[in-house]
């Protein structure tokens, strides 16, 4: 018989009845009729063959306190001697049950010393007409077959009443290491190490959960609080209402360091879940997870003990945390993280984050913090696939990775995958044969072009790169929404694509997994209805590769031999009063035809031929630094979006095709060059001001380490920015695409957005640029 059971967690209880007991053991997940899913189950200690129909509440304070209900009972039968199978660890047996039928098999895992005397085995159920690859059985059927009721149904009954607990007032002055000294209002935050595994049976260590959201810091001041994140942005005004909950806490000053999350239905922290609500306005979901306390009422607490902190911190929010409170305390266990580990893998948090319980608090990144992640995950490339004939058609997928310019093999992937997922995947992947072969893959990997990602969960990387025990977790899509009518015009006719033809289609640029040259011309002939009103009549640069080597590229800004007729050229003088010669792209037909010039990247003036003098449009690129994920990024456009709208422009953005984006905002045409680039270069002061701990406006890659490189430079007279929806000439081709903001913090990599995944997402999307020209706004001198 099978108990689902909730206790600490949800499990499923497999019991087989052998030798006058109940063999037993803990499935977290639950057994499932895929044989794909290896689901790991932990050996338990024999029970009583009277428990085999228990059904009821186990009261709490008792072991394995909560409901139980009996999921699933029959018969079985083994398929040798189970003894000795059992000893042996390869254990293979039939279930005769109302779910649960066919061949099935548990298989122990190799015991490692830190587990002590626990078994960990592995259940799956074997290929025979009983198993299914489509349901899911637990959903399917999540009722008892002795009572028929739901685990939900059977409640514990309510715990007796507490009185109230008093209340007292926080005394930091008393801690061993508390400094008399003024609140701080800026705070360089402590951030782990990662590790691969927790401290165990070590009691200088506590350990936390690790959540998936914003890092922030409270600065909480006369019943008023600022929240500030992790690269320095004051965030309080997009937070909602939640910084008014710290103004009831019984403290004048506090600085408190956490975590901004928003829970999912089982309570684990999802930062997918997090974007959606600040983009939403919904602050009433966000959750505040207090995990340090680093200042109070006139007490530097830094030099305190980790431990004495928390017990301050707890004592700070007790009576104020409730189970639906905005705010509230990162509990802890001490000495083995491993138990804390295994249990948040088994229930899908992010990990855990240990701290040595005696730990000061230090800025930057210390060995006294670690964080262990459960399991790992990574981002790899599709580069291929193995036929199959069951349900779906694919048997593997090849998994590789970018290693500069070269495309490596990293192993196969065969586990994760359902029908439903397969069956449009091995479609697609269909259409996107290539006839060579993947070097270092298995001869029967068919290659396909590097474009998709999957996201991969995986147990180790081997010394020669290889994944082991990879799991297929979905594929990483980028997603744009619908944007306002109007969203396109016709531009592109049938005949300008008829009069259209390039030399050497087949070519290769950027190694032998690269694009082709007529994979280029496709992508501008798809994207030019988008793409041809931001570019008409603004003087471009071009990016030429005439060759497959990226080191014979060149960028062609004057007129050139054999240039296409319908490419044209003007000439104008410079600031020095020299005349120059420019060119433009006026019609479709020469946009078409530069396809065959080897044209990758095009780079636009802030301005058109028709009013050369006067500036349009203003860039400011925000360039990341060292040590800047793409997240941060992120977070600053979304706060300078803020400041910009505060001096009464309209900004929109893009993502550069790297690992910065460009906030681009249009303006009427009153300034002169000279005025707009002095213009742009106070406001660039003006918002790099507003977060110095965020933003520096000076060249130079050592000025901007750990911070964001705000660039107006490319507002002067002749100066380019990369066009919307340019490729650019790198491995996989990604876009400078054009992109809501909404859209902007859904998007986990940029480069996502490529030569074949933007022309499908563009025709659903629409152009978020579309109304960009009526935004203009004066930009004051």
């Amino acid at each position: 018989m099978v108990h689902k059971h909730h206790a600490t967690a949800d499990h499923y209880d497999l019991r087989l009845e052998l030798d006058g007991v109940l063999k037993s053991w803990a499935v977290p997940k639950g057994p499932s009729l895929n044989p794909a899913d290896k689901r790991l189950a932990v050996a338990t200690e024999d029970h009583p063959i009277d428990y085999i129909d228990f059904e009821g509440v186990i009261p709490e304070g008792e072991y394995g306190g909560g409901p139980m209900i009996v999921w699933d009972t029959g018969v079985w039968a083994p398929m040798g001697d189970p003894r000795s199978d059992i000893d042996k660890g390869s254990f293979k047996f039939r279930l005769a049950g109302d779910k649960l039928n066919g061949g099935w098999m548990l298989t122990r895992l190799k015991g490692r010393p830190e587990d002590g005397n626990k078994q960990n085995w592995l259940l799956f159920k074997e290929r025979d007409p009983a198993m299914d690859t489509e349901i899911d059985i637990l959903e399917a059927r999540p009722e008892s077959v002795k009572s028929g009721r739901r685990i939900e149904e059977l409640v514990a009954p309510p715990p007796a009443p507490q009185p109230p607990a008093k209340r007292t007032r926080p005394q930091p002055g008393k801690l061993a290491g508390a400094a008399k000294a003024a609140m701080a209002h800026k705070l360089e935050l402590q951030l782990a190490t990662a590790a691969s595994e927790p401290p165990k049976a070590d009691s200088r260590w506590l350990h936390e959960i690790k959540f998936d959201g914003y890092r922030t810091a409270a600065f909480v001041e006369d019943g008023t609080a600022k929240l500030i994140t992790r690269g320095g942005l004051d965030w309080t005004r997009r937070y909602g209402d939640l910084p008014r909950a710290f103004g009831a806490l019984s403290c004048k000053q506090a600085v408190i360091d956490g975590e901004i999350v928003v829970l999912d239905e089982k309570g684990i922290s999802r930062f997918g879940m997090l974007q959606e609500a600040l983009g939403n306005g919904e602050g009433d979901k966000l959750i505040f997870y207090a995990f340090d306390l680093v200042h109070l009422d006139g007490w530097d607490l830094k030099a305190v003990p980790l431990v004495k902190r928390k017990g301050l911190l707890a004592q700070l929010l007790s009576g104020y945390v409730t189970p639906s409170s905005a705010i509230q305390y990162s509990d802890h266990v001490e000495g083995d993280g491993q138990p804390l580990f295994q249990q948040a893998s088994e229930i899908g948090l992010e990990g855990i984050v240990s701290k040595r319980s005696d730990s000061v608090y230090q800025g930057g990144r210390t060995s006294t913090w670690l964080k262990i992640k459960a399991p790992k995950t990574g981002d790899f490339v599709i580069a291929g696939y193995s036929q199959s004939d069951a349900a779906g058609g694919i048997g593997a997928l090849a998994m590789a990775e970018w290693v500069g310019d070269d495309l490596v093999y990293r192993g196969k992937v065969g586990t994760g995958m359902d029908a439903a997922t397969m069956r449009p995947l091995h479609a697609r992947l269909e259409r996107m044969r290539i006839p060579d072969k993947l070097e270092g893959a298995p001869k029967e990997i068919l290659a396909v072009r590097p474009v998709l990602t999957a996201r991969i969960q995986y147990g180790s990387i081997t010394t020669d790169g290889m994944l082991r025990h990879a799991t297929f977790k979905g594929l990483r899509e980028a997603e744009l929404t619908t944007a306002p009518e109007p969203t396109r015009q016709r531009i592109i006719s049938d005949a300008d694509l008829a009069g259209i033809w390039v030399t050497n289609p087949t070519r290769r640029l950027f190694g032998k997994s690269g694009p082709t040259k007529l994979d280029i011309a496709v992508y501008y002939a798809s994207v030019g209805d988008f793409m041809l009103p931001h570019l008409f009549n603004r003087p471009v640069s071009l990016f030429r590769c005439p060759s497959s080597k990226l080191a014979e590229c060149f960028f062609q800004r004057h007129p050139f031999t054999g240039m296409p007729p319908t490419v044209k050229s003007f000439a104008t003088k410079n600031s020095e009063g020299e005349t120059k010669t420019f060119i433009t792209v006026e019609d479709a037909k020469a946009y078409l035809a530069l396809a065959q010039f080897g044209v990758i990247e095009y780079h636009a003036w802030g301005t058109h031929e028709r009013h050369l003098d006067k500036p349009d449009r203003v860039v400011f690129d925000l360039d990341p630094g060292e040590g800047i994920a793409w997240r941060e990024v992120v977070n600053a456009a979304v706060y300078l979006k803020g400041e910009l709208e505060g001096i009464g422009l309209v900004p929109f953005v893009k993502t550069t095709g790297g690992k910065g984006v460009h906030i681009v905002v249009p303006i009427t045409q009153k300034l002169g060059w000279k005025e707009m680039h002095r213009a742009s270069a106070a406001v660039a002061e003006r918002l790099a001001a507003s977060a110095k701990d965020a933003f520096v406006t000076t060249m130079g890659a050592q000025n901007r380490k750990g911070r964001i490189f705000i660039d107006y430079h490319r507002n002067a007279r002749s100066a380019t920015a990369v066009a919307a929806y340019s490729l650019r000439a790198r491995p996989h081709l990604p876009a400078s695409t054009p992109i809501s903001w909404r859209d902007l913090e859904s998007i986990d990599s940029p480069q996502d957005l490529n030569y074949t995944s933007l022309p499908p997402l563009l025709s659903t999307s629409g152009d978020p640029w579309a109304d960009i020209n009526e935004s203009s706004r004066d930009l004051k001198p």
